[in-house]
Order: structure tokens, then sequence, then C-alpha cells
């Protein structure tokens, strides 16, 4: 079940005669939350269509404006989810002042790229027909997710019966430029017909470097792409704020033109819009003896089995728990060997790491393993991490 308590948005129930919907559409609605924030009431619909699932995020007054989104690569025996978040800050930004977010899973997990991007024209075809023709619409993609758009963003455009383009921009977050599938037919011809904005970490910058660089024969019907540059090394390694500063540029970019985008760095093809997250206080409980401290995992990624904890860098500096050394990970009477690393590959196939996220917080996760299953954790569930008291971290068993 999607949750939306941690930042307080309120779930109403959708009723099921509500609207019209595409004949292929199954729906259903979440019960009801009472929430304490005095925010817009947030109204979430799930259902599926042609196998794929869908979750659509609207407000209680839509000003025409959507935003879809199309998740990356996802292991062929994972569940089939749409786990959109309309908490995170980016996405509960844009519901605040009016947007609708939607994102879907595709009728099937693993490398699938043409029938994509056909799961995602018809989750647009059924909000026009259940809530009316949007007056923009933007999508943003994560890794193959972001081939997929900019697949989108290549193709001949069409339109609504408003004149509107079914999809007027792109933004690709660490755009899988080079992923297939079997037997794919379609190809990057690097002439988009809509405005793409590729969001990259520092990197993984050669792909869609190569694509903004490249030099192909255009016509007046082409647009250049832009590239945002992430400081910060990792696969789709962004934060919340360098999202919403992407979907800005991007607003900006199709209301005013190509005079609204920001001046690329000296001598290189991109924009820095790099937001270090900014330090909070400790949200954990660190013990009496200081060498651990209690968290509670904040976000599950359903597709993944990855962890969010609320754990924060200096929560391990102050529990003596160093960068690139292994600890104690405590869960009920089961204790796991983590390491406290920089990314996925800290460690071997298998094996436990933690790392900071892009917005501050930290990853648990297991290198191309579900942590989530393995350890038995669901959302808000709490866990020990405690550094080793007999041997040296480096060599703990």
């Amino acid at each position: 079940m999607l949750r939306l308590s941690r930042l307080g948005l309120l779930l109403l129930v959708l009723c099921a005669a509500g609207g019209a919907a595409d004949n292929r559409a199954t729906k259903s609605a979440l019960p009801a939350k009472a929430s304490v924030a005095a925010v817009p009431p947030v109204i979430i619909e799930q259902g599926e269509i042609d196998g794929a699932k869908f979750t659509i995020a609207r407000p209680a007054r839509w000003n025409r404006q959507l935003l879809l989104i199309a998740h990356g690569l996802r292991a062929e025996s994972a569940p089939l989810v749409a786990d959109l978040f309309p908490e995170h800050f980016a996405y509960q930004t844009l519901l605040d002042e009016g947007w609708m977010v939607a994102k879907t899973s595709f009728r099937r997990n693993g490398p699938i790229i043409g029938d994509a991007i056909a799961d995602l024209d018809a989750l647009r075809a059924h909000i026009v027909q259940t809530y009316g023709n949007p007056g923009r619409v933007l999508l943003e993609g994560e890794s193959m997710g972001g081939l997929i758009g900019t697949l989108i963003a290549e193709r001949a455009p069409d339109y609504d019966d408003q004149g509107q383009p079914l999809f007027a921009g792109i933004v690709a977050i660490g755009a899988a430029l080079s992923a297939k599938e079997p037997n794919m037919a379609l190809g990057l011809s690097l002439r988009p017909k809509i405005p793409v904005i590729f969001l990259t970490n520092q990197s993984e910058l050669d792909g869609p470097k190569n694509y903004v660089r490249t030099f192909v024969p255009r016509d007046r019907t082409d647009v250049l792409p832009v590239l945002l540059r992430v400081s910060r090394d990792g696969h789709v390694n962004v934060n919340q704020r360098e999202r919403l500063a992407a979907l800005r540029i991007l607003n900006a970019w199709l209301d005013s033109g190509p005079s609204a985008l920001p001046p690329p760095a000296k001598d290189e093809p991109f924009f820095d819009v790099t937001v270090p997250p900014a330090p909070q206080p400790s949200q954990v409980a660190l013990q009496d003896d200081s060498r651990g401290f209690a968290a509670r995992v904040t976000e599950v990624s359903a597709g993944y089995g990855n962890l969010q904890l609320n754990a924060q860098p200096g929560d391990f500096a102050a529990a003596g728990i160093r960068p690139m050394v292994w600890f104690q990970l405590k869960v009920g009477a089961k204790t796991y060997r983590v390491r406290y690393g920089r990314d996925f590959d800290s460690v071997k196939r298998g094996e436990w790491v933690a790392f900071p996220n892009a917005d501050g917080f930290t990853w648990l996760v297991r290198n191309l393993g579900d942590a989530a299953v393995t350890a038995g954790l669901k959302l808000g569930d709490s866990v020990t991490l405690r550094r080793y008291d007999d041997v040296p971290s480096e060599s703990a068993p």
C-alpha cells in the first residue's frame, strides 16, 4: 500500500464510480488516512492497463499540468509496482501547486522499451479520458526510463484535440542511452523534436555529453537538448531539489524559449545544478555507550528492495563507524555484516552496504540483492547499527 503519512498528505477514497474510465483499466482506491498537516488533499488512484500497474496522485484542484514518471530497469522476477512517492519533495511541491503526478510500472520487468512507450501512452490516454485534456505533459525518466523518454522525444510529435503535444518535454535522469532490449528495432536518431533535459551525475557524463555534442544534420523541427550536471558520483544519484530544479528549467524553457535556459559552464556543454543536502537534526537514538544507534526504515523501493534509513553521516561518526569499514546491522535476533561505503560497488555481489544518498540520509542495500526481503523489513521498522566491539572493523568477520 502506498503510504503518505510521513509528510502528512491526506489520502481520500476515490469512488470507483467517479469519472469515466478506459474500458481496459481497472481501478482501486486507497483507504482514507487522517492528517494534521494543513495541506490540500491529494487523491490516490491505482489500477492496471494492459497488465501495467499505475498510480495517480492528483490534487483537489488540478491546474491541468501532468508529470508522468518512467522507472528504470527492474529484475524480471520483481513485482510489477507503480511505486509513486508523492511525499517526496519534488513531487509534493508540484502537487501543492496543482500538478497531477502519475507513474506506471510496465507490463513486464526486465529490458522493455517499445512496450514501455506504449504503456506510458496508455496511461496518458487513461488520464485524458478520465479527467480531461492536460494543458502540459512532462515526462521524467530514470536510467532505462531516461532512454525511453529520449526515444519519445525523438518520435514525430503528435497532438491532442486541443492542439497540445502529447508530451511537451522530457527530463532524463541518468539516462541509460546504450540500453537495449532483445530484437529492439528502435534506435536513437540524436534529433529530438521536443525539449529534452539530461540530468546526469558527473561520473556518467559521457553518454549524454556525446548525445548533446554529436553533430547530425538537423531541420527546423529538431530541438537541441540540454545537459545539466550534478557534481556527485553515482547512477541516478540526484536529490529532490535537483530534480525539481530540472523540472523548473524545463518549464521555463517551454514558457519562454531557449533564452530562459541557464548558461553552460565555461568550455562545457552543461550547467551545474548541484544542491548539497543540508544537515538536519539527528533523528536516531544513540546508544548509551555511543557505539551504535537505532534507526528507522523511511522508504522501501518496491522494485529493488533497497531501504532508506533516517540516519545521516553525522550519526555514523557519532557511533565511531568510519567510512569503508564494516559494522553490524541487527534486525530482531538476526545480525548482518554491512560495509559503510560510497556506493553499491563498495562491496561484492550479495554483500550488504550502507552509503549516504543524495538527500543526506542513508541507503541500506544488498548489492544485486533484495535487502527488504532478506531482513524481513518494511516501512517504519526499526534497526540497530553498531560497530564491532572486539575486532578492527576493517577485518570484521
